[in-house]
């Protein structure tokens, strides 16, 4: 029998899913809207048994959302860039569906985290880096549809290094955050959660243009080799 926090996993993957669907079919705003449902739904779920899990989404959207507005006016931690969408839908200058997706990202990954390794330490360090390889794919899909923009290109499809490492320093800082109000956390946790994780490059795919398809490859494929790290140590395990 499934435990709130897979069924809670399996809710938050069925969001990302449904969400490529409605941007298949022409609604993209249906289909944020619908993954925010079903994001605050996994939260309620996966909070019976992980009680301080939805602070890392609350966390993530905070500590974004003060970076992104440090960002865009000093242009650090992530380099100087400019947002061209979502004029209607911004907070002191930053887009409301950015500052959601820090939340909503921190949340998939570090559930993901939390299926690697037991240390928390380990998971906030492990999530963290998943966020940067998640954003390999997302920022040159974005830019390339136009979404935002860099002032300098960079060697990444367009994106400066110094995004990457304000992701991983942003990611950091947030989970570190919601370290300090957590309390205890599963020390196992099943697979299924990774699942949500993978789910995210449903979408990605979909939206990448030709150009920037391998860098949305490249990160997918990066982020399937811990399952198969998991395998071949469980394989080894059996056979041992």
């Amino acid at each position: 029998m499934l435990r709130n926090l897979q069924i809670g996993s399996l809710v938050l993957s069925l969001g990302y899913i449904f969400s490529f669907f409605l941007t298949v079919f022409g609604s993209r705003t249906l289909g944020d809207l619908v993954l925010l449902i079903f994001v605050c739904l996994s939260c309620i779920l996966v909070a019976r048994e992980w009680v301080k899990a939805p602070l890392i989404l609350i966390s993530g959207s905070l500590i974004g959302f003060i970076a992104e507005y440090i960002g865009l006016r000093l242009g650090a931690p992530f380099g100087s860039y400019t947002y061209n969408a979502f004029r209607a839908a911004r907070v002191l200058g930053v887009p409301i569906p950015v500052i959601l997706a820090w939340g909503i990202y921190l949340y998939t990954c570090y559930l993901a985290s939390a299926t690697l390794v037991k240390e928390r330490w380990k998971r906030i360090l492990v999530a963290s880096l998943l966020m940067v390889n998640l954003d390999l794919a997302v920022d040159p899909v974005m830019v390339k549809l136009g979404l935002w923009s860099w002032s300098q290109q960079g060697p990444w499809f367009g994106v400066p290094l110094s995004n990457y490492a304000g992701w991983f320093i942003v990611s950091l800082l947030s989970l570190l955050v919601y370290a300090m109000f957590s309390g205890r956390e599963p020390e196992k946790v099943s697979i299924i959660a990774y699942i949500p994780y993978l789910s995210t490059y449903t979408q990605l795919f979909y939206l990448a243009e030709l150009e920037v398809l391998p860098a949305v490859t490249v990160s997918f494929l990066v982020s399937i080799i811990p399952l198969t790290l998991i395998s071949t140590k469980k394989g080894l395990n059996r056979n041992l």
